[in-house]
């Protein structure tokens, strides 16, 4: 590697670290509350397998360590995230390079450094951003086999490192459909594909060894995904093959490949990253077709998933937090630009790619901030003016438990079970409880239009805090 290429890489790191520190999202309240949760049960004795997320063992293995070192925390809760979207820069630079030649490293670095959604759910509690990690190390290893394994080392690595991506989501088993794929494409033989499952099968088994020993049921890890995903996440209008084929292959793309939610540019970065990968496709550029057959492989595990099968209803609505597994191989795909085009083009497209994600990160930055805002507000004005009783909605009652490290000094009432307000301060979250919202929570008038013997002792923008 020349030194001005290290040098590039290394500064591509350091900004992608310094773009995941100024775009730290903060406590979502939501799936990292419960992620946070089981964390601490574990680490008090208790398994907890009550839910998806308590099921998903190698990501809830990552925090549960985060937080035996360092303590429950918004850092220590998506420290791990944060780690695995850095390092995916220099895996998707390595694998880039080995696909497509050494000029395919630094764009792909780049647009993993920059990607908007990368950066955002680098810091949100989500499995996804480590399953794109790795699968792209994955692919790496199972990459370098195609050259020669013959001790198969780069094969049960490659088995080896899917198993650990699937202890964090099931979806894993898509890449299924990218090896069967490449053994149909290449004609090689089904029995060289086999060191890469067996480890895959031995890790899913280990799994359920584990499970059984714990709940009794080698299975509970799809249980609980039957239980709280089978039929969820579904729309009413996809109940028809019309209204199915509408969503997989002209809803999704236009989500995917154009501007969308306002003046923000992310689809046009996934354009730019499919039109090269495409481009480089039609071109027979060696390294393509592998590169589109991993990104193929995802886009229809994630749209086809189903959570019924009678009638088939797809099995989410492919939320924002689900890409960076796509984000992985689209990033890829754009490294083999340099394959074909000139120098001064490539630094355009780059140039590009860059000023795209400034302008939606610019736009898009604090998005996830007002859902824990309130509770960290409040917090602190808790400790300065202690009181037993709080009454509050129920999101900022677990922003606030989560603050207090999941051991609280106080009495959190919801509104929905509150009686009595007398000898309790009420906090009304302005962000929870705007009406008519998706994330609207159950307000009651008199907390939203208080009488006037309510005393207001504290006002910002965010919350309202009475003494009845």
């Amino acid at each position: 590697m020349a030194r001005r290429t290290a040098l590039s890489l290394i500064l591509l790191i350091i900004a992608a670290a310094g773009l995941r520190a100024f775009c730290f999202t903060g406590l979502q309240i939501g799936d990292d509350i419960v992620y946070s949760h089981v964390a601490e049960h574990r680490l008090s004795g208790d398994p907890d397998i009550t839910n998806t997320q308590g099921a998903r063992t190698g990501f809830m293995l990552a925090i549960v360590t985060s937080y035996a070192i360092f303590g429950p925390g918004e850092v220590s809760l998506v420290l791990y995230n944060v780690l695995c979207s850095i390092a995916l820069v220099g895996v998707l630079f390595l694998l880039a390079r080995k696909l497509f030649g050494e000029a395919a490293g630094l764009p792909a670095a780049l647009v993993a450094a920059v990607h908007p959604n990368l950066i955002r759910y680098a810091s949100e509690c989500h499995t996804d951003t480590p399953v794109a990690l790795w699968i792209s190390l994955a692919v790496l290893a199972f990459v370098h086999a195609l050259e020669g394994d013959p001790k198969l080392r780069l094969r049960v690595l490659s088995g080896l490192l899917l198993g650990w991506a699937f202890l964090h989501k099931e979806s894993v088993v898509y890449m299924a459909l990218f090896f069967a794929g490449h053994l149909l494409a290449t004609k090689r033989s089904w029995k060289w594909y086999v060191p890469i499952a067996l480890p895959v099968v031995a890790v899913a088994l280990a799994e359920m060894l584990g499970f059984w020993a714990v709940t009794g049921n080698p299975l509970e890890r799809w249980a609980m995904i039957r239980k709280w995903h089978a039929g969820h996440y579904m729309a009413e209008r996809y109940t028809t093959l019309g209204s199915i084929l509408y969503r997989q292959f002209i809803e999704l793309p236009v989500l995917l490949f154009t501007p969308w939610w306002g003046n923000r540019y992310m689809g046009i970065i996934n354009l730019a990253c499919l039109v090269t990968g495409a481009w480089s496709l039609l071109k027979r550029t060696p390294g393509a077709g592998l590169a589109a057959g991993w990104f193929l492989a995802l886009y229809a595990g994630y749209c086809f998933w189903p959570s019924s099968f009678s009638p088939f209803l797809p099995g989410f609505f492919l939320f924002d937090w689900t890409l960076p597994a796509l984000g992985a191989p689209l990033a890829a795909m754009f490294g083999s630009l340099p394959h074909r085009v000139p120098p001064v083009a490539v630094k355009v497209a780059m140039a590009g790619i860059c000023v795209a994600a400034a302008v939606t990160l610019h736009t898009a930055r604090n998005d996830g901030r007002p859902y824990s805002a309130g509770a960290r507000e409040a917090g602190p004005w808790l400790r300065a003016h202690p009181n037993a009783r709080v009454i509050t909605d129920d999101k900022t009652i677990e922003g606030l438990d989560f603050f207090e490290g999941h051991r609280p000094t106080r009495l959190y009432i919801p509104f929905q079970d509150v009686s009595i307000y007398d000898g309790a301060v009420v906090i009304v979250d302005k962000f929870w409880s705007q009406p008519g919202k998706w994330w609207s929570r159950p307000v009651p008038e008199i907390a939203l239009h208080p009488p006037a013997s309510w005393k207001k002792l504290h006002e910002s923008d965010q919350i309202v805090i009475y003494r009845p």
